[in-house]
């Protein structure tokens, strides 16, 4: 909507983190955040010292000698809840015209753990705790290699329907736990989050909403962003831990707890691989936008990948990247080789993890099915049933990734 010169804009109480060249504002409470250059907020804070539309806008031409168009900013702050327009009456009184969204709030979740005790869990001390157990079990791998689970620990051959319920329960709850180290750790930081379910390609996964980090200088951010790599790394350590003082005769393990344990470590492991997946936007992806300052960098390294292609086949049809400050392009480069080393990672576990897995599985249910229900009932309900739950998600996984690119191309 347009502004009169003589409008007085109400201004909601904002954060601000400074970004390079540009200021990030936020509203925490309604998980609203807006990156402006410096010169925006310039108008931001002339009107919420009390001057009018015109006011703050002259001051902007006596200081920098050109016209703002404030309209513009402040229609889009206004769709954001950051400015209300004040309309004076000759009472004195001042009422704002609310704006629809302006005062919406979000439902955040575990918020009422104190900062102090989500503190102590990333302490220094803490910390420093955790990563001696990890470097301790790194160092005893280096020396007892033998002791690794290898693929073959999520494979098993008896009551294989029980076990793999058992073991997707107990994965599940782990993805919780993994989200709720996110949150924690944002909490830590007086940062407020929530856990919702989302998809990565054909996974379903859970994850934690952690745009209010925005709100803390980028330092205060890499702690929140890895927690949730940090517990799988703990958590793989402590379980091979557990594996290696066995190996010492301490104590036996029952046979069943025994391969619950080496399948965690294994799922563990292949987590912190999935990590690695540049091509999405995975933990580390947010790291490294972080500490490079990049604000479109997937977008802007599949449009510079997108280029490379074009190029090698002489067409002209390429995406413009001229605006992009050539410090940019230069993260863009060195990400766009994570990039594609991403998707071999993504394509290797899938041809020398995933599919092995699965058709080990499927070739016990192929023999169950030879066999007949008359053979052994037992075995013919467990082996058809383990294919089927092991078949059923890459089908419909596959099913989706691949109509995603069919509908990508149409596009295109």
């Amino acid at each position: 909507m347009p502004y009169g010169k003589c409008d007085l804009i109400e201004i909601q109480a904002f954060t601000r983190q400074r970004e390079g060249t540009e200021v990030v504002i936020g509203l925490p409470e309604a998980n609203v955040f807006l990156a402006l250059p410096t010169e925006a907020l310039e108008i931001l804070d002339s009107l919420s010292r009390g001057k009018t539309v015109g006011e703050a806008q002259a001051e902007f031409v006596s200081a920098h000698g050109v016209e703002p168009d404030v309209d513009a900013l402040l229609e889009v702050l206004e769709k954001r809840g950051f400015v209300r327009l004040r309309e004076s009456h000759l009472s004195g009184k001042i009422s704002p015209r609310v704006v629809s969204g302006a005062d919406h709030r979000i439902r955040y979740h575990f918020a009422q753990i104190p900062e102090p005790v989500a503190r102590l869990f990333f302490s220094p001390l803490s910390l420093a705790f955790y990563l001696t157990i990890i470097a301790t079990a790194l160092a005893i791998a280096i020396i007892r290699p033998s002791l690794i689970p290898g693929r073959s620990s999520l494979v098993f051959t008896q009551h294989r329907t029980a076990k793999l319920i058992t073991l997707g329960l107990i994965a599940n709850g782990t993805i919780f736990l993994h989200e709720f180290a996110h949150l924690l750790a944002a909490r830590a930081q007086g940062v407020k989050s929530r856990i919702g379910i989302s998809n990565r390609l054909w996974f379903l996964v859970a994850e934690t909403d952690m745009t209010g980090l925005w709100a803390v200088p980028s330092r205060q951010r890499y702690l929140p962003m890895l927690a949730g790599p940090l517990l799988d790394g703990l958590s793989a350590a402590l379980f091979f831990l557990l594996l290696f003082v066995q190996s010492k005769g301490a104590f036996t393990l029952a046979p069943t707890i025994d391969q619950l344990v080496k399948a965690m470590i294994f799922i563990y492991l292949f987590r912190l691989l999935w990590q690695c997946y540049f091509f999405m936007r995975t933990d580390f992806y947010f790291v490294f936008t972080t500490f490079f300052g990049c604000k479109s960098l997937m977008k802007d390294t599949q449009d510079f990948i997108r280029n490379l292609s074009l190029r090698a086949i002489s067409s002209t049809k390429r995406i413009d990247q001229t605006h992009i400050p050539l410090r940019e392009l230069r993260v863009i480069r060195i990400y766009s080789v994570l990039w594609l080393l991403g998707r071999g990672v993504a394509f290797f576990s899938l041809f020398f993890i995933t599919l092995p897995i699965l058709f080990r599985y499927l070739s016990g249910a192929r023999l169950a099915l030879r066999s007949g229900y008359g053979g052994n009932h037992y075995q013919f309900v467990d082996s058809v049933v383990v294919g089927a739950l092991n078949l059923m998600p890459l089908i419909i996984g596959l099913y989706l990734w691949i109509t995603s690119l069919i509908r990508s191309r149409e596009v295109a």
